[in-house]
């Protein structure tokens, strides 16, 4: 009887510590990456592409994707690079949803933004809507890193195709953003603002074919 006695204590006293340390557990964090888009809306400003005139013009469809990343990113958690060839996973701070589509609509959403709303309507790529548009932007991302506190690197090749599906452009662009702030937010703005600078060099040659 005194043994049972004893076993109960211990298996309650383990129950405790196993409920303590569940509810002293981190609480998990989730991110987006905003975009262009976003930023206008919260500022009270437009959220599409500025019109040049009055005049009516043809308007052009461009299709965003497919929009490939690396497959280390490929992951719920944030991945940070600490230097040399170390990665690290944040197992607390992770994307609320998958980063390729995440990247593929913030993309979208900033050329919506960025070319004149009057001859350029942007959506995501998709098989059977590919036919119905004038140009198709494929992207491939080859890096995306950083850490906070520090810089964002991206790296990126870009192809615009025709509605032929004709090269029209192939480019790379390597862009550097600084981390204002050692938090994981700082750190996943600092990527959008990569994005960002992504999506203007693309624009540039769009409205340039």
């Amino acid at each position: 009887m005194r043994r049972s006695f004893f076993s109960l204590l211990a298996l309650e006293w383990l129950l405790f510590l196993f409920v303590s340390g569940c509810a002293s557990s981190p609480t998990s964090r989730f991110y987006q990456l905003s975009s262009l888009k976003m930023s206008s809306l919260n500022s009270g400003a437009a959220g599409a592409g500025e019109k040049l005139s009055g005049i009516k013009t043809k308007i052009f469809n461009i299709k965003v994707g497919p929009v490939q990343i690396p497959d280390y990113l490929d992951r719920p958690q944030i991945v940070t690079a600490s230097g040399g060839n170390e990665l690290k996973l944040a197992e607390f701070d992770r994307w609320a949803g998958s980063l390729e589509q995440d990247v593929t609509r913030v993309m979208s959403e900033d050329l919506a933004v960025l070319l004149p709303a009057d001859r350029f309507r942007v959506a995501q790529w998709s098989s059977w809507s590919a036919a119905a548009s004038q140009y198709q932007v494929a992207v491939n991302i080859i890096r995306f890193e950083g850490a906070p506190g520090r810089s964002v690197l991206l790296k990126a090749q870009w192809t615009i195709f025709n509605r032929e599906h004709r090269l029209e452009v192939h480019e790379e662009s390597v862009i550097t953003e600084e981390v204002h702030g050692a938090t994981y937010g700082a750190f996943v703005m600092a990527m959008s603002n990569a994005l960002a600078g992504l999506s203007r060099a693309i624009a540039g040659s769009i409205m340039s074919l």
